[in-house]
């Protein structure tokens, strides 16, 4: 592509996200006389929109963790049939239900209907990070997966909507534990739009095969235990926390292993792939921190619910809504690095290269080799 076809297609992307500004704005003041609190559907997206896909995704994977928070809540406090229909809320628009209604309706209800407000968010959150791909030309893959995620938080949403129509305990229990994968490939998607992924380039390393085997069953092991506990929280079975107890140790020692293998290949990688391997090392702190406060947190979380409340079936204290959503957070916090370790395992490290018994017959007799030329990295 020539200087001037680049010049008309950014301009042309100009023009895009000027036309689609304008209308944004333009429903602004459309919005505020139809009420006031519709006025930051029209302008959220208006900042969003001068943004790259690396920042989209970074907003989007903010909202993405502060729904957690807010979903945990409301299940920690049982409080998903609070708003017992949907999408409206009390026969009313659910974005033009006034707040101070809400506020009067208690906990439960606010609880519930920010969380429904915040979801609607997200959508709309992902739509610009949709839009943004297509006005900076991002690559393909980013385009398409940037679509798969806008159709699971879409996906989602619905889900947690028939729960409320149904009144279903079930799919009370699919909708907590789908949103936990939902959330990781959010931050995967944050992952693959950053610089330091596209710029990142591979690394023999002796750990590679262990790592790319592991990686995904680590991952599944630890989006198990996940699921595990909103079966946990949404049932309240015993069974289900022997279950979800036993499973914990093995995911300590599968994460433990993991953790070890990506900090020592890039302890050991070669100075000038430093650049390429320090998100391994990061890594390696993300999965250790939060594996440890992840097991703490539900020892602490087990100590809230039994003790400090009383039971599954008791009143919530404040040590259980502290402890048990802190918990679900945590766990994503976990399960995101387990997949984001993984993603970068495979991106950066490969297996390393073993010259052939012709190639090392020549180099022992003085023979020039081509793998004696051959570049330390490859780029991918």
């Amino acid at each position: 592509m020539n200087a001037t076809t680049t010049a008309q297609a950014s301009a042309t992307r100009t023009r895009l996200r000027n036309v689609l500004i304008a209308l944004f704005a333009i429903g602004v003041p459309l919005a505020w006389m139809r009420d006031p609190q519709l006025v930051w559907q029209p302008l959220l997206p208006i900042p969003l929109l001068f943004l790259t896909p690396r920042g989209t995704t970074r907003v989007l994977a903010f909202f993405a963790a502060v729904l957690v928070v807010l979903g945990g809540g409301v299940t920690t406090y049982r409080e998903g049939m609070a708003v017992p229909d949907w999408p409206a809320t009390f026969d009313q628009n659910m974005w033009t239900y006034p707040y101070a209604e809400m506020l009067n309706e208690g906990k439960g209800v606010t609880l519930e209907h920010v969380h429904r407000l915040w979801a609607s968010a997200l959508g709309l959150v992902a739509i610009c990070v949709l839009l943004s791909c297509f006005i900076y030309r991002a690559r393909t893959t980013v385009t398409v997966f940037a679509s798969l995620v806008l159709l699971a938080i879409i996906g989602q949403g619905l889900l947690g909507g028939t729960r409320v129509l149904e009144n279903s305990q079930n799919l009370a229990f699919l909708h907590g534990a789908i949103a936990q994968a939902v959330v990781a490939s959010i931050v995967a998607l944050a992952v693959f739009c950053s610089r330091t992924w596209q710029r990142a380039e591979r690394v023999g390393s002796e750990y590679a095969r262990g790592a790319h085997f592991l990686g995904p069953w680590v991952a599944g092991s630890v989006y198990t235990q996940i699921a595990l506990g909103a079966w946990l929280r949404h049932q309240g079975q015993t069974i289900a926390l022997l279950i979800h107890i036993t499973l914990a140790l093995f995911v300590v020692v599968a994460v433990l292993v993991l953790a070890k293998q990506l900090g020592v290949a890039a302890k050991e990688a070669p100075a000038a792939a430093s650049a390429s391997v320090r998100p391994l090392a990061r890594l390696q702190s993300w999965l250790l921190g939060s594996l440890i406060a992840q097991f703490l947190l539900g020892v602490l979380a087990t100590y809230g619910i039994y003790s400090l409340s009383g039971g599954m079936q008791a009143q919530v204290s404040l040590g259980e809504a502290v402890f048990a959503t802190a918990h679900v957070f945590v766990g994503a916090v976990l399960l995101s690095s387990t997949v984001v370790g993984t993603m970068y395992a495979r991106r950066v490290l490969r297996p390393p290269v073993v010259a052939s018994a012709g190639v090392s017959a020549g180099v022992s007799s003085g023979a020039p080799s081509p793998a004696h030329h051959a570049p330390l990295h490859s780029g991918s």
